[in-house]
């Protein structure tokens, strides 16, 4: 009982004290992005408008998923371990929003695969139009297939007073387990590595073509708007890039766990293991949070162009408050 007891406390704790600073910062990054996205040299672009998409869900989900976390982990207020219906309603909320976060992270790789292909008509197929109508399909997909989280979703008991809103034990937990592991884990990191790559092959091909191009056309115009654009369009598969690499340090430990707890499901648990186990899972959703709230931060590092629009924003708040003030 003192490991599990000592485990127990520091879930609390870590809920407790960080949760509350994780959904600060967390919100002020998803604000900033949004700021900045919006802008008029930005929102345009299809790739932007996924980008927009993904911090609304990454904010939502601070306030429909870790909020909640740290009321019932942190402060053991936790109305879905004994409501069934609110149970079933923020569990399908919860997996629905961390489809949406890594479908359309994937429907912006595949904008930056297009819009930095060599051929011409490659690069056409990139419109808001097109991206608009591919999340409106996903989003409805994902809606309908996670259907069953609204009914099959029970509140288990892993202890003594320890009820947690959880999926059945049985050919649900089979399928939730490899659902996890392919749907969040393995497949949406596959094709996030496997179209960003394919943008920096395009991006290094384009380059060794263009420069041929320039020599041959005298006009102004011709010569300096490929090289803006290139430029714009690395930055964001920089951002892209950095997005993919949190989301797999971040997601992929849970994914793990329940893959463990799927392979270790006919073993006989003891009430004390079965409270481990469901500990280190929560502490690994906590980790699966991280990435949600630090895309602002690592899009200052890694884009000027985000940095130099941020900048703009505040520079220009700081004139209105002056202007009203005078």
């Amino acid at each position: 009982m003192s490991a599990t007891t000592a485990l127990l406390s520091i879930q609390q704790n870590v809920y407790a004290i960080a949760g509350p600073i994780l959904i600060g910062i967390g919100s002020i990054s998803c604000i900033l992005n949004l700021m900045v996205f919006s802008k008029s040299t930005l929102r345009k672009n299809p790739c932007t408008i996924c980008l927009i998409a993904v911090n609304l869900i990454n904010f939502v989900n601070f306030y429909l998923g870790l909020f909640l976390a740290v009321l019932a982990t942190g402060y053991n207020i936790d109305p879905s371990s004994t409501n069934i219906y609110f149970c079933r309603f923020h569990f399908y909320i919860t997996v629905v929003l961390g489809c949406f976060q890594s479908s359309f992270i994937i429907l912006a790789s595949i904008d930056r695969t297009l819009i930095t292909s060599p051929n011409a008509v490659t690069r056409q197929r990139s419109t808001r139009r097109m991206i608009i109508i591919s999340m409106i399909g996903i989003s409805l997909f994902w809606m309908i297939f996670q259907s069953h989280a609204l009914i099959l979703t029970e509140i288990l008991q892993f202890g003594p007073g320890y009820f947690v809103c959880y999926y059945p034990p049985g050919i649900y937990t089979v399928f939730m387990s490899y659902h996890a592991f392919i749907v969040n884990g393995i497949l949406p990191t596959a094709l996030m590595i496997i179209f960003g790559c394919w943008t920096v092959k395009n991006i290094r091909t384009v380059s060794r073509v263009r420069p041929e191009i320039k020599s041959m056309d005298t006009g102004n115009m011709m010569i300096g708007r490929p090289a803006i654009l290139r430029s714009k369009d690395q930055q964001l598969v920089r951002m892209l890039l950095v997005n993919i690499i949190a989301f797999f340090i971040c997601k992929f430990p849970s994914t793990l766990i329940l893959i463990y707890q799927q392979i270790t499901q006919y073993d006989e648990k003891t009430s004390d293991r079965q409270v481990i186990e469901q500990s280190v899972l929560q502490l690994a959703f906590f980790l699966y949070y991280i990435d949600n709230g630090i895309d602002c931060y690592t899009n200052i590092l890694v884009s000027k162009t985000f940095r130099t629009e941020l900048k703009r924003i505040f520079v220009d708040a700081y004139h209105t408050y002056i202007r009203h003030r005078n």
